[in-house]
């Protein structure tokens, strides 16, 4: 079974029970170019953290992340449009899993909010903390997944490790 997977921003999510969805869910986290909305696609669910990659490459800046994994079936089922399209990350490799549900309507975007917020409701989200994007990108790097050259300034900056303190030049101590 295929999986679909969006960075959200669990801030604007806020559902109560069976609740409407924020009008801030959409209009920031849902937003649309040329009646587009982007998704990460995976073959399984094992895959999950290749999506999780491609989009912390994606960003200028290294900081938590929340995801939702939604089954490909359910956008089919609501006929809603799936494009390929190449991704925008620096995890070139992985630019082809890239899926856009495409010709998106008011109504369509809405059946999309509903289903996300579900999944939300449901406590279907995954976050990822600093430490584990590092990791990851980290080891995507030294597998040859990803190339270090190709991530924002912001990343990089993140990746790096901190340089050494320098010893006191009276007793030695390193300063922690």
């Amino acid at each position: 079974m295929s999986y679909f997977v969006r960075k959200i921003s669990r801030s604007k999510w806020e559902v109560d029970g069976n609740g409407a969805v924020n009008a801030d869910a959409i209009t920031n986290c849902m937003k649309t170019t040329g009646n587009t909305l982007s998704f990460w696609r995976v073959d399984s669910e094992t895959e999950i953290s290749g999506a999780v990659l491609a989009l912390a490459a994606a960003n200028d800046n290294l900081d938590k992340m929340d995801v939702v994994v939604i089954p490909e079936a359910v956008f089919k089922a609501l006929e809603i449009t799936i494009a390929e399209t190449p991704g925008k990350t620096a995890c070139e490799k992985l630019a082809h899993t890239h899926r856009d549900l495409a010709n998106l309507t008011i109504k369509e975007l809405a059946s999309v909010a509903d289903v996300l917020a579900d999944k939300i409701r449901s406590g279907g989200t995954t976050r990822y903390t600093l430490g584990k994007l590092r990791a990851l990108l980290l080891a995507a790097i030294e597998e040859k997944l990803l190339d270090f050259d190709l991530l924002s300034d912001g990343i990089k900056k993140k990746l790096r490790p901190k340089p050494p303190s320098e010893p006191c030049p009276t007793c030695g101590a390193v300063k922690q």
